[in-house]
């Protein structure tokens, strides 16, 4: 029932984010200062692949084998779905319309849905030891993806349910693996 009231929230702040995108980005984009400029700029470097990496190299040391698996499905799930939704939606990046870039490095129609704010909330049930600390960088990860001009608030808000929902994805599909697995075994 609580994962009801989250995914609810979330839609509704969804809603209200595609009526007030563009305010939004002219709103971060104007107040931009070289501290600020640095370190969005340094998040928007670190790539999925980091993130994907680190969490391997956490699970491995806190000996949770458990979790590979789980976390192999949802890497699998975050390329296909993020990949595809910004294929099919190619959503011109804030940049391309309001004209307030800060980097250059990004596909300029890709940005429905932000991918850095789906791989940190993908990666949030494998680091339930530290999940307020995760929420916190999640949510300054996205608020730094409209900070640049990349994505628009309605961008990482979905990017945020997307993440969520690979998480239950990725924990019904292992589910299934292991109860196939058990059904093998008799």
């Amino acid at each position: 029932m609580k994962k009801l009231y989250v995914y609810t929230a979330i839609l509704i702040l969804l809603v209200i984010s595609f009526i007030f995108d563009r305010q939004i980005s002219l709103f971060f984009t104007s107040y931009r200062n070289n501290v600020f400029n640095a370190i969005a700029i340094f998040i928007d470097y670190v790539a999925w692949y980091i993130l994907f990496t680190l969490v391997i190299i956490i699970i491995l040391l806190r000996k949770e084998y458990n979790k590979i698996m789980p976390l192999i499905i949802s890497l699998g799930l975050y390329l296909i779905l993020t990949n595809s939704l910004k294929s099919i939606f190619s959503r011109p990046r804030p940049f391309v319309e309001l004209e307030n870039e800060l980097v250059q490095t990004v596909n300029p129609y890709r940005s429905f849905p932000s991918g850095h704010a789906a791989a940190m909330f993908t990666l949030l049930p494998f680091l339930s030891f530290i999940k307020i600390t995760w929420i916190t960088l999640s949510i300054i990860v996205m608020l730094s993806r409209v900070y640049l001009g990349v994505h628009y608030l309605s961008d990482v808000i979905f990017g945020m349910l997307l993440g969520l929902l690979i998480n239950d994805l990725s924990y019904y599909f292992y589910g299934m693996f292991k109860q196939n697995q058990s059904h093998r075994k008799l």
